[in-house]
């Protein structure tokens, strides 16, 4: 299986990378980067992207008969709100545009889009929150645009959203201790989740917590 991997620099995406690496069912991996990465592997190949809105010939060819993209690309509720949409909201929608059946089709397989929410995420873009309101309705217009995306290619493409809790650390420091009292998984599990749903598909376009850690258990 070719995978397309976005935000391989990140805390959950580097962990991500690295089990792509070990997986054998994962034959290639293309890591879209803004920069070379220090991991070097044979199944990895770094594609160069400047501009995560635009995709060139030259990204568009590696990523040529991709089977999965799974996405970590995004930015934390602490983040300014605009910078957020941006990198949240433009550039899944310029990568739903350039890399799924739009581009890539292959008879009898359905391209698997991978992409990690969070579980504060709110679709219903009308409902009155609490707290974290711009960030949770823009995390949940995210969705909105990859599950309208699926359904228009619904013969070819499946989208799976990961909605984790607290993501904590595969070696517990305190503060993540009081952190996993609550909703939370381990970035090991979350990221075995992902590449699950990559390889085998899943029967659920959104996975909560509690399911997450079922896949990644399993």
């Amino acid at each position: 299986m070719k995978v397309i991997l976005a935000g391989s620099t990140g805390f959950i995406g580097r962990e991500v990378l690295a089990q792509c690496i070990r997986n054998p069912s994962i034959s290639s991996i293309v890591a879209l980067s803004r920069s070379e990465l220090k991991t070097v592997d044979p199944k990895l190949r770094v594609s160069i992207i400047k501009d995560f809105t635009a995709y060139s010939d030259s990204v568009l060819q590696d990523i040529k008969d991709a089977d999965a993209c799974i996405w970590c690309l995004g930015k934390n509720p602490r983040t300014e709100i605009n910078e957020a949409r941006k990198a949240c909201v433009d550039y899944t929608t310029a990568a739903l545009r350039a890399i799924t059946p739009k581009a890539i089709k292959k008879e009898g397989w359905k391209f698997r889009f991978i992409y990690l929410s969070g579980a504060a995420a709110e679709r219903d873009q009308e409902k009155a929150l609490w707290f974290s309101t711009e960030y949770r309705r823009m995390r949940g217009q995210v969705e909105n645009i990859i599950l309208a995306h699926a359904e228009e290619y619904r013969s070819t493409m499946e989208a799976v959203i990961m909605r984790p809790g607290f993501v904590l650390a595969k070696e517990q420091s305190i503060r993540d201790t009081i952190r996993g009292l609550g909703p939370s998984v381990r970035v090991d599990v979350l990221a075995q989740a992902m590449i699950a749903s990559a390889l085998n598909g899943s029967k659920i376009q959104i996975a909560d917590n509690a399911e997450i850690n079922r896949l990644g258990a399993e």
